[in-house]
C-alpha cells in the first residue's frame, strides 16, 4: 500500500498488489480510513508515464487516438466534447443550475484494462486494450489512479524537452461505470465494479476523473508525476 506523503513531496511509486480494503491512517479519526483498489498482483516494471491520448468531439462512446492533447486550464482538452467549465456529459446535462465539471479529463491504467480482459477472447481485449475504447482519454501506465485521493494533482513532463511540467490535472473522483460500456460488450460493465457479499457496490475500477489546472501538451511517453494532498479523502464517483 502506497504510504500518504506531505504536500508537494513528489513521487513516482510502483503499482502495488491487493484488492480494495480499509486502511486507517488516524486510530482517532473514522474519517480517516483509507481505501484503495489495486487488482494487478505484481509490481509494475515501468515509471509511469502516459501510454496514449485519445479525444472527441462527438459524443461517441470510444474516442479517437491522436498524437497530442492541448488542456486548457479549467477547461478540458480543447476540442474534446467533454471539455467545458459546466458538466457536458449527457446524462447529466439536464440538471439546473448546470454543474461544475468535475469530469474534463478522464484517465483509466492500462494495467487495470490487462486484468479485465484477461480472460476473454482475443478479439474482444484487442478492442478492450485499442486506445480510448472506454472513452478515455489518457491511458496511464505504472501509476496506481484508483488509490489516489481527491486534489492529487498529476504533473506530466516530457523529459524531451528540458523536464519542465506541462499540464498538470487535479483528481477529483472516480468514473461511474455505465450503462454504455455493456453496450461496446455484453456484460463488460459488472467487471468494473467490485461487491461485496450482499452485492453492494463497493469499488469502481474504470478510471478516475480529472480538472485541468495547469494548460498545456500531453502526448505518450510523457512521464507522469504524483503529487498527494496533505490530507487523504478517498475518492468517490463523480
Amino acid at each position: 500500500m502506497w504510504p500518504i506523503l506531505p504536500y508537494h513531496h513528489i513521487h513516482s511509486m510502483p503499482l502495488l498488489s491487493s484488492r480494495q480494503f480499509p486502511r486507517n491512517d488516524n486510530k482517532n479519526s473514522s474519517l480517516s480510513i483509507r481505501k484503495t483498489t489495486m487488482v494487478i498482483l505484481k509490481q509494475c516494471p515501468t515509471q509511469p508515464r502516459v501510454l496514449s491520448v485519445t479525444t472527441s468531439s462527438s459524443h461517441n462512446f470510444s474516442k479517437n487516438a491522436v498524437s497530442s492533447i492541448n488542456l486548457i486550464s479549467g477547461y478540458g482538452i480543447e476540442g474534446d466534447c467533454h471539455a467545458g467549465t459546466t458538466v457536458q456529459h449527457r446524462s447529466r446535462l439536464h440538471i439546473k443550475p448546470p454543474p461544475a465539471n468535475l469530469r474534463q479529463v478522464h484517465l483509466i491504467p492500462t494495467e487495470i484494462l490487462t486484468q479485465v480482459s484477461s480472460t476473454m477472447s482475443s478479439d474482444v481485449k484487442n478492442r478492450l486494450m485499442a486506445p480510448g475504447a472506454l472513452g478515455q482519454n489518457i491511458t496511464t501506465e505504472g501509476i496506481d489512479l484508483l488509490g489516489l485521493g481527491v486534489g492529487t494533482e498529476l504533473h506530466f513532463v516530457d523529459d524531451n524537452s528540458g523536464g519542465e511540467d506541462e499540464a498538470v490535472l487535479v483528481v477529483t473522483g472516480l468514473r461511474n461505470p455505465c450503462p454504455q460500456i455493456d453496450k461496446f460488450q455484453a456484460g463488460l460493465k459488472e467487471r468494473f465494479l467490485v461487491r461485496d457479499g450482499n452485492r453492494r457496490i463497493v469499488g469502481r475500477l474504470a478510471g478516475v476523473m480529472a480538472t485541468v489546472k495547469q494548460g498545456g501538451v500531453i502526448k505518450p511517453g510523457m512521464r507522469a508525476v504524483v503529487v498527494e494532498p496533505e490530507r487523504f479523502v478517498a475518492l468517490e464517483a463523480v
